[in-house]
Formats: C-alpha cells, sequence, structure tokens
C-alpha cells in the first residue's frame, strides 16, 4: 500500500517509515503538512498517517486540505490528545485514530482499520 507518513520527529519518522517498509509498504515521508500536501498531489497515495500536532498547519486544517486535494485518501491520526477533528466523507466515518505511544502490531491494526473504511 502506498502511504503517506508525516511526523516532524524525525527520529521517529525514520523508524516508523523504516518499519512500514519492511513490511512491504511504498512509504513517503514528511516532515510536515506542507511538505505533505506537495506529495499528496504528486502521488497516488492510499493512506496517510499523520501525527496530529504538526508545527505550522493544524491537524483538522491539514486534513481538510488533504482531502480536498485526494478526497479518497484513507486517514490515520497518530496523537496524545483526547480528541480530534477530521472531516467526514461521505464514503467514511471519520480518520482512524491512533494513540501515542503506539506499536507496531497497533500502527498495522490501524492501517487495516482505515483500509476497512471504504471496503
Amino acid at each position: 500500500m502506498k502511504i503517506l507518513f508525516v511526523e516532524d520527529h524525525p527520529a521517529l519518522r525514520y523508524s516508523i517509515a523504516k518499519e512500514m517498509r519492511a513490511h512491504g509498504h511504498e512509504v513517503f515521508e514528511a516532515d510536515s503538512a506542507e511538505e505533505a500536501l506537495v506529495h499528496l498531489g504528486a502521488n497516488d497515495i492510499e493512506v496517510l498517517v499523520t501525527d496530529v500536532g504538526l508545527p505550522g498547519m493544524s491537524g483538522d486544517v491539514f486534513a481538510a486540505e488533504a482531502r480536498a486535494l485526494r478526497p479518497s485518501v484513507r486517514l490515520v491520526f497518530a496523537t496524545g490528545l483526547d480528541s480530534v477533528k477530521a472531516p467526514a466523507s461521505e464514503r467514511d466515518i471519520g480518520p482512524t485514530v491512533l494513540r501515542k505511544p503506539y506499536s507496531w502490531v497497533e500502527l498495522a491494526a490501524a492501517l487495516d482499520g482505515a483500509m476497512g473504511r471504504f471496503e
């Protein structure tokens, strides 16, 4: 699956992206919402896994822009926050939420859950 992983902490982004690649996924990396939007425009991303607390653009604004650019993208929000706001489309009930800190098993389940929302 083609995944865009957005995380502003370089070591965390590197280790999680490496793990996703080891499990056969094609992974694009970004450290900001602005950089992620460029990837979304240029690549056929299936799942967007993003930290909610990115510097600059807030998570709900980023999700709305991501949906506008690529309406079919599945959302996985990684957060330590208690609540997450994101726009829902007519094909989706909202993002899959992944609570930080998370393990590979939890991330894999979130990816599967996000994909399952469209089946």
